[in-house]
């Protein structure tokens, strides 16, 4: 009896110390923002530390702490490597069976092969060794993810800092606008276009739930689509306009067979009306419209030219040019192919064209094999679990639909090392595996 207080009592501790945490997390950003903006990065990996120590589950805080990725490596970061230091201590890594993991880990290891084939061995290493971490976001969750309590937990961490990114977002906007400057907010994102597609999949979960789940919480689901719809659009990123409506796509097609049609029309039709009369204002207002006026210089002969360069340099090395070399070849490439009118710019702006150059045909096979096979799990899942698990069809949808709207956006940017891409894998595997009883 007394050893079993005991370890009720060191639960309940561990409990309360992750809820004090949980606060202090919450309030930090904005701690960031009015207060102390370096001081906030410090108490950051402070409770990260805390929580990976205090709690056993650390997961919560590294999904907690998505919403703060403006340096690398950022607190979540050291969050996830202490998170596979305990997993691998205690022995709980176990391989998946999936096909997609044995795609992936082969495609690693072409990555890690290629490194000796580079010419800048530095930046080829360093490259790899950042791939292998972020896509062991989908080996991580998909082995983390062991019943509905531990899904609806990291699900719900998420999806929270989806919310404070998106909050963070606004406010730092509206501070612009007071201060009578004009520009893109990208919260505590060193980039617009990763914080505007990390909120639309926050987007693309209120409207699974308002298609898909009880008619009492639609209003609720229905204001906070809405928020982070209009939160994407302040990050005036094309980019993420283009994921979100690819997201949306997929959650029509799906509630048109499931014969949620009617729903889905409507709250469309809400969301085009709002769009129409808030894009316009929000774009004037930031003077932002340029952006969505047709193809910008930036695009001719900045982009374009990098897509150009890409081509040549595949002719020319079938078999890749390693890992983090696109942006060592492509400035001579778009010299050769471009003229003296050039924006140059060395990276990609596109996932498959990196992966494709970078890793050769083989290299892209693989990826894009893996990539299929993730679609097609996912859309056998969603229909494997219509009837027999209402809520585990719901979170198959939203994943599915936001994974599709990463690869769509990921032709014209380059995702490889989005963290919140491989998470959202790994979540979709993880649920995929437990077995589809009532949650």
């Amino acid at each position: 009896f007394m050893e079993i207080a005991r370890q009720n009592i060191r639960y309940v501790s561990k409990i309360e110390v992750q809820n004090v945490l949980f606060v202090l997390s919450l309030v930090l950003p904005f701690f960031g923002i009015f207060v102390n903006y370096y001081g906030m990065w410090i108490l950051m990996f402070i409770a990260g530390f805390l929580w990976l120590v205090l709690t056993r589950r650390e997961a919560n805080a590294g999904l907690m702490f998505l919403w703060g990725l403006e340096f690398e490596p950022a607190p979540v970061d050291f969050v996830f490597f202490g998170s596979w230091l305990k997993r691998i201590i205690k022995g709980d890594v176990k391989w998946s069976n999936n096909p997609l993991f044995y795609l992936l880990f082969v495609y690693i290891l072409l990555n890690l092969v290629q490194i000796p084939l580079s010419i800048s061995l530095q930046r080829a290493g360093f490259f790899a060794l950042v791939t292998v971490y972020t896509i062991s976001f989908a080996f991580y969750f998909s082995g983390y993810i062991k019943d509905y309590d531990t899904w609806n937990e990291v699900k719900r961490f998420y999806l929270i800092a989806v919310i404070i990114s998106a909050m963070v977002l606004a406010v730092m906007i509206l501070l612009l606008y007071l201060q009578g400057r004009l520009g893109r907010p990208a919260g505590f994102f060193k980039d617009p276009n990763v914080a505007g597609a990390f909120i639309s999949t926050g987007a693309l979960f209120a409207m699974t739930r308002i298609l898909f789940g009880k008619r009492e919480e639609i209003g609720k689901y229905l204001l906070m689509f809405l928020f982070l719809l209009i939160s994407v659009v302040l990050t005036f990123s094309r980019g993420s306009f283009l994921n979100l409506l690819s997201g949306i796509g997929v959650i029509g097609l799906i509630s048109i067979f499931v014969r949620r049609s009617k729903r889905f029309f409507i709250v469309l039709s809400i969301a085009v009306v709002i769009g129409l009369i808030s894009v316009p204002f929000l774009l004037e207002t930031f003077r932002q419209s340029f952006r969505f006026r047709g193809l910008q210089w930036y695009d001719i002969y900045g982009r374009a030219m990098a897509w150009r360069a890409g081509i040549e340099m595949l002719k020319n090395y079938p078999l890749g040019v390693g890992p983090g070399q696109f942006e060592i070849y492509s400035i001579d490439y778009q010299k050769s192919v471009g003229g003296p009118m050039l924006r140059l710019t060395p990276s990609a702006h596109s996932l498959y064209l990196r992966v494709l150059t970078e890793n050769g045909l083989l290299g892209f096979g693989i990826f894009l094999v893996g990539l299929s096979v993730a679609i097609v799990f996912g859309i056998f899942e969603l229909f494997r679990s219509l009837k027999s698990n209402e809520a585990k069809f719901q979170d198959i949808a939203w994943l599915l639909s936001s994974l599709v709207g990463i690869l769509v956006q990921s032709f014209v940017i380059d995702t490889l090392h989005w963290r919140h891409f491989w998470i959202i894998l790994g979540f979709m595997f993880g649920l995929v595996k437990l077995k589809n009883k009532t949650s």
